[in-house]
């Protein structure tokens, strides 16, 4: 981006269409409501903005209290700096922000051009009507910077980051896992369907006994070389799927999204 050049952004609307919330700018009081309700402690220590959606309806405690102007926040996005190491970040730009560049000028440069989604959080009773891909489409549609990028542990169980508008960058798979996920679909599963142990040990238990003897060799297999060093190694196939939910599902994907076509010059 030309330095010195005026940039302009959309600003950020009102009203969602077609629904009573209240999409403002809030401030960390608005998270503070919401964030026993995040797998993550604690809060962004460098955040930029804080998008809230407030619903007309009082909480509880408003009522008990007889206020009448109160709202409740319902669901919060925040955006924050961005880490100045990134591995995923350097391989989807194509090195941008790489070692070749002075560490303070490569600080600068991530700063001004790349803002990063580090918190989105709703409020259990409004989950699953599409609020977390709402405010991650109003991040991306009045953007403060030409790059937009986040991080999420849980993106291959609730991919809603793509369903947003972002682009997904998926880490291709540990050398000591290729065995297992080959494993895996030679009998018809994918690492998404651990997402449910309960499915997948029905699929397993359906197979001939040749078959299914074989995979749970395979998976002890590698149970033995990724469940830990200084553990005693469990005998039980469920503690082996777990094991693997916890690494094949939780595995971190990185998402990017470029702003230039919303950014206007003069």
């Amino acid at each position: 981006m030309t330095t010195g050049v005026l940039q302009r952004f959309k600003k950020i609307p009102t009203k969602i269409p077609d629904s009573e919330l209240e999409l403002t700018e809030g401030t960390f009081a608005d998270y503070n409501t919401l964030k026993e309700h995040h797998y993550r402690a604690g809060r962004p220590a460098t955040a930029t903005r804080i998008l809230t959606l407030r619903s007309p309806a009082r909480s509880v405690a408003e009522r008990f209290r007889g206020d009448p102007q109160g709202k409740q926040t319902v669901a919060v996005l925040i955006e924050s700096l961005p880490s100045l190491s990134c591995t995923m970040r350097n391989w989807a730009l194509h090195d941008r922000y790489g070692n070749w560049l002075p560490p303070r000028q490569r600080a600068a440069l991530l700063n001004s051009e790349v803002r990063v989604i580090s918190r989105v959080v709703v409020h259990p009773c409004w989950r699953g009507v599409g609020l977390a891909v709402r405010l991650v489409k109003t991040a991306i549609n009045t953007p403060t910077t030409r790059y937009t990028e986040a991080l999420a542990a849980m993106g291959r169980v609730n991919p809603f980051f793509e369903r947003a508008g972002m682009t997904a960058y998926h880490r291709p798979p540990h050398v000591s896992d290729v065995r297992l996920i080959d494993a895996m679909r030679s009998i018809n599963l994918k690492p998404n369907n651990l997402a449910s142990l309960d499915q997948i040990t029905t699929t397993i238990d359906s197979l001939c006994q040749t078959k299914r003897d074989w995979f749970h060799k395979e998976l002890y297999r590698w149970y033995r070389q990724n469940g830990g060093r200084n553990i005693v190694h469990s005998k039980d196939p469920m503690t082996h799927l777990r094991t693997a939910r916890q690494r094949l599902m939780l595995d971190p994907l990185y998402y990017l999204h470029d702003n230039s076509d919303t950014i206007t010059t003069e």
